[in-house]
């Protein structure tokens, strides 16, 4: 196959408020990561851009030849210097690309007597990841003469096939901070991590958790699991390192600037944390009350909804004080989901609960992330709590993460402390 591959750079964004090619995404920038999918796909690469902005990324670079005419300028410019047959032209701010996307893409087109070939998702066609034939070119100088601009009415003048796709993560581009911080950072992360109190307590902590899993934090007492969650709600700073909480630094938040992350994240104590002078009720609508988007029919729904779905609704009006350990886990549950967070984190969830009580609570935080996609982050003794829930591990001894990993692979470390724990809990 005659094929080119090209990634169009524009220079600063005005949304951004800088360059978005140049953005870190892991241990490269945006435009690396693009331009490598390409390169890998096609089998060569050229960005199309201002060369002195990006020559020292060691690509082959040529100039927009059509300057301030938006993508189209560069697609024209690709078009009118390639000596391929077929060309693959992508934006530069697609960090979920990947080689596998851009290969089909291409062995379609080889196949096509279309003019370009572009994914096609419930939003439309994405004309800024496709293949064009170079004989687009005249036809996108003359959609320029006439001042089209638009890529969408470009491509809607030639003969397009279109490639349904059902996963938009390949083509989900970075227009704002928010969607940056969420393409190049993990839900939560500590990075290098220290805390002490009257004795070091976090000690070069390091590990994350991903949008929509669930990660236990497990060890001995007195390791720092509790004191872990704190510092994600921001009721504790590190003495040093950094911490991300909802995509954001929280290192150096205020107290105002955290109370907007806790309506992201939201934890559930060990104690519940119950109002005793409420309702089970009273207590579930506390949480809504601040909120202007519900009126009070809507408001006595929600309430009934949760209750329903942590199977406590015979218990509405029951005080704290009537009910079990277990019971009141479950309400402090469904009143945090009343806040619709985005992250749970459970503080000993199952600790002073009978067995029966904490399979049901287990079975809830699952259910909870299947049906929710809820991140979640458990501090937990329970090893079966741990195993029904958690996605990946992290072991904390002597205030270090001496494991962090998937929950099956626990089971194998040969590390003598967690060797000891697990056969401990065996026992």
């Amino acid at each position: 196959m005659s094929g080119a591959g090209f990634v169009l750079v524009g220079g600063r964004s005005t949304r951004m408020g800088r360059d978005k090619a140049l953005l870190p995404i892991g241990d490269a920038t945006l435009l690396e990561h693009v331009a490598e999918c390409v390169r890998q796909a096609a089998g060569n690469v050229t960005l199309v851009g201002p060369p002195d902005r990006y020559q020292h990324l060691n690509y082959a670079v040529v100039p927009d030849q059509i300057e301030d005419r938006g993508p189209l300028g560069g697609v024209w410019t690709a078009l009118s210097v390639t000596t391929a047959d077929w060309n693959l032209i992508v934006a530069c701010d697609m960090p979920g690309l990947t080689v596998e996307f851009l290969q089909n893409l291409l062995h379609i087109a080889e196949s096509s007597d279309a003019d370009c070939v572009a994914p096609e998702t419930s939003a439309g066609v994405e004309p800024l990841c496709a293949v064009y034939h170079r004989r687009c070119a005249p036809k996108a100088a003359a959609a320029l003469d006439r001042n089209i601009l638009k890529m969408q009415d470009f491509v809607s003048t030639l003969r397009l096939k279109s490639v349904p796709v059902q996963d938009a993560t390949p083509l989900t581009n970075i227009n704002t901070p928010e969607e940056y911080g969420t393409a190049q950072a993990h839900y939560i992360e500590f990075r290098n991590v220290y805390k002490t109190f009257d004795r070091p307590v976090l000690v070069d902590v390091n590990f994350h958790v991903n949008a929509g899993e669930t990660v236990a934090i497990i060890g001995r007492s007195g390791v720092g699991k509790s004191v872990t969650l704190s510092h994600i709600m921001g009721f504790l700073k590190p003495d040093k390192g950094r911490i991300l909480a909802a995509y954001t630094d929280i290192t150096d938040f205020n107290e105002t600037e955290m109370r907007r992350i806790r309506k992201r994240v939201t934890m559930v104590f060990q104690s519940g944390a119950l109002f005793d002078s409420l309702t089970v009720g009273e207590n579930i609508l506390f949480s809504l009350e601040l909120r202007d988007d519900y009126d009070s029919k809507n408001k006595e729904d929600v309430v009934n909804g949760l209750l329903q779905m942590v199977d406590l609704g015979e218990y509405k009006d029951h005080y704290p004080t009537d009910l079990s350990t277990g019971h009141k886990r479950a309400v402090a549950i469904a009143r945090a989901l009343a806040a619709q967070p985005e992250c749970v984190l459970y503080d000993e969830p199952t600790t002073m609960v009978d067995p029966i009580m904490s399979d049901h609570l287990g079975n809830l935080m699952l259910r909870l992330k299947t049906q929710l996609q809820l991140t979640g982050v458990v501090v937990t003794h329970d090893l079966e709590l741990m195993r029904k829930v958690a996605d990946r591990v992290v072991f904390l001894f002597d205030g270090g993460v001496i494991f962090c990993g998937p929950t099956a692979d626990l089971e194998k470390s040969d590390h003598p402390h967690i060797h000891e724990f697990l056969t401990m809990d065996r026992v």
